[in-house]
């Protein structure tokens, strides 16, 4: 039995293939079926196991939904919405692929979610159950009372003793006993709503239908070069797209398998990798960087963590896939376990542009492009291709860089718009033109034209009237003597516009060198194509940066704090001014005089906005 091709499911009738189907074809298929899909601790699933988990889950919610429809509060062949607050568990894939083959709805709440925020989303989906566990159970109950139509006995608990009125998870599987047929589950139907991570505002839900899953994982699968016998590492949490488009799906369409993980941890990676011979992971980029520096801890220099692990007899790793992980991790991961190649994926849950970097592909791109990807700058021109030197220096970088948009049909089946969110959608179109809210540039290498990403649109700092990104900001930032992790963003000038700041979380056991931090800023902009106006003006020094539950640093607390010492007085932060030859200590005294400045330029307020 053979699984339609990707290019196959553009003819395939909507109706009849979906993700509950693809699971359900390898559960059936003789050389699959009794194969380990999720390998959890000392526990594995096969596909047949994962299947007739996946078939409780889905009598649980006909249940619910035949209720749901009696009590008028559903329509007959409207989707039940589902949501899942908890973190990576076997039970998390099972209600999901439950919810694939009873035609519903998943909501894939990230658990960083809080207070007004999870009441918030929770009211406005209208989710009338939700599967918890008992980490998260007690911020459900916070949130609660701001979500009229979730009643507390609809709180389903992975436990036996849930809290007084919630019901007990496993008890309410083994008890399932539905009538009817349920609902037939459509290929364009939304299996999956995948949240943003809510660092520049509301958090934006994306719904995913069973053709984007299915389509992304087809694709992957045949791209990368996976197999039967590969074996992947999932710890990145599957409220999170690349966890289902770059992990799941694709290993469901190779017939492999995968060790999940409840949470990531880089000191357990090595281990982890080398103990269950895993040959394949999806990764985003700050993960990467945190496991270079345990390793590089843990076994010291690079020749010897390279010693260490590139020839082990446990080593299998051969394959990498994700997004976010800079050129120079990647060479020295690849490096380190002996790989030949590292699959950087351009794209974000909306799935309109993706691009894939293959070998041979320049190592700093993020792969080829159509013509279809277009540049476009602040007034809606398209951006000429970055012309570049003999260091890769862009010399037209105020031409060239500008939002990553695509020329797209509106009637596209990657993107359906933002769930219950029709102005975010709008916000997204503009005609026939979609904004991905990321900048970027084009370059022409050897005939073929290549993506280069360049940071958020929401993360242009804006200095002496021109606009630059702050990724590229803290790229620089990042290679200064100790620094484990770097941020960038624009604060207030007294006179107008911003200035530039970096925030910094140094290695264990550094400590910050204003001088070296100043000559190494200069050395940057005489060799490595820094331009002066990038340089920051402040550098915030912080113990831990803070970060989401998806591992992005939180950017927008700290462009808020920006460096006001009356709102933050133990703050640790250093700054230049014009003429400076070294980075001198914020210290009260020097704040006052910044504050006067801005008072007496009638900017008083933009200090503590």
């Amino acid at each position: 039995m053979q699984l339609p091709s990707p290019a196959e499911f553009a003819r395939t009738s909507l109706s009849v293939f979906h993700a509950g189907r693809l699971l359900w074809l390898r559960a059936r298929l003789p050389l699959v079926r009794n194969r380990p899909l999720i390998l959890w601790g000392d526990e594995s699933w096969t596909y047949a196991e994962v299947y007739r988990e996946a078939q409780r889950y889905a009598q649980l919610f006909r249940e619910h939904r035949e209720k749901a429809i009696r009590a008028g509060r559903l329509q007959k062949n409207e989707q039940l919405t589902i949501g899942l607050y908890r973190d990576n568990s076997p039970a998390y894939f099972f209600a999901c692929f439950g919810a694939a083959l009873e035609g519903d709805l998943i909501l894939g709440l990230n658990t960083g979610f809080r207070g007004q925020i999870l009441a918030t989303l929770l009211e406005q989906s209208g989710t009338p159950l939700v599967l918890t566990d008992d980490d998260y159970v007690a911020y459900l109950e916070q949130a609660l009372d701001g979500v009229p139509q979730l009643k507390r006995d609809h709180v389903l608990v992975d436990t036996d003793q849930p809290p007084e009125g919630m019901q007990s998870l496993p008890r309410a599987l083994d008890s399932a006993r539905p009538a009817g047929n349920g609902r037939r589950p459509r290929g364009a139907d939304p299996l999956l709503v995948i949240y943003t991570s809510g660092t520049t505002g509301t958090p934006k839900g994306i719904p995913c239908s069973h053709l984007k899953l299915l389509g992304a994982g087809g694709l992957i699968a045949a791209r990368i070069g996976l197999k039967r016998d590969d074996r992947g590492y999932i710890a990145m949490p599957l409220f999170h797209s690349n966890a289902w488009l770059i992990a799941v799906m694709p290993t469901l369409f190779a017939g492999a398998s995968f060790v999940l993980k409840p949470k990531f941890s880089a000191s357990a990676f090595a281990n982890d990798v080398l103990e269950s011979h895993v040959t394949w992971m999806n990764y985003v980029g700050q993960p990467v960087h945190y496991i270079l520096a345990a390793l590089e801890q843990r076994f010291g220099s690079p020749e010897q963590v390279t010693e260490a692990l590139a020839s082990h007899p446990d080593n299998h790793l051969r394959i990498a896939c994700g997004n976010g992980a800079s050129a120079r991790d990647r060479q020295k991961f690849m490096r380190y376990f002996n790989m030949a190649h590292i699959y950087e994926v351009y794209g974000s849950t909306e799935a309109v542009i993706s691009t894939m970097l293959m070998p041979g592909d320049p190592p700093d791109s993020v792969g080829s492009v159509s013509k279809g990807v277009i540049i476009l700058d602040e007034n809606g021109n398209e951006c000429p291709p970055a012309q570049v030197d003999n260091d890769g220096r862009i010399l037209n970088y105020d031409e060239a860089v500008g939002e990553i948009c695509a020329k797209i049909n509106p009637n596209n089946l990657r993107f359906d718009g933002y769930f219950g969110n029709p102005e975010a959608t709008n916000r997204k179109y503009d005609g026939n033109i979609y904004h991905s809210g990321d900048l970027g540039h084009t370059r022409k290498v050897k005939g073929k034209r290549y993506l280069y990403f360049d940071g958020r649109t929401d993360d242009w700092i804006r200095k002496d009237g021109e606009n630059f990104s702050a990724d590229t900001v803290a790229h620089f930032a990042q290679d200064l003597p100790g620094v484990h992790l770097a941020a960038a963003y624009g604060v207030p000038d007294p006179v107008a516009d911003e200035r530039v700041a970096v925030a910094l979380q140094l290695e264990p056991g550094e400590r910050f060198d204003p001088q070296a931090a100043f000559d190494r800023f200069i050395e940057q902009q005489k060799n490595e194509g820094m331009d002066p106006k990038w340089m920051p003006d402040f550098i915030r020094i912080e113990e831990q940066l803070p970060m989401s539950e998806t591992n992005k640093v939180l950017v927008r607390h700290l462009r808020k704090e920006g460096y006001n010492l009356d709102a933050n007085p133990d703050m640790a932060i250093w700054f230049r001014e014009r003429g400076d030859q070294a980075y001198k200590k914020l210290t009260p005294d020097e704040f006052e005089r910044l504050k006067k400045t801005f008072e007496d330029n009638g900017r008083a307020q933009a200090l503590v906005a």
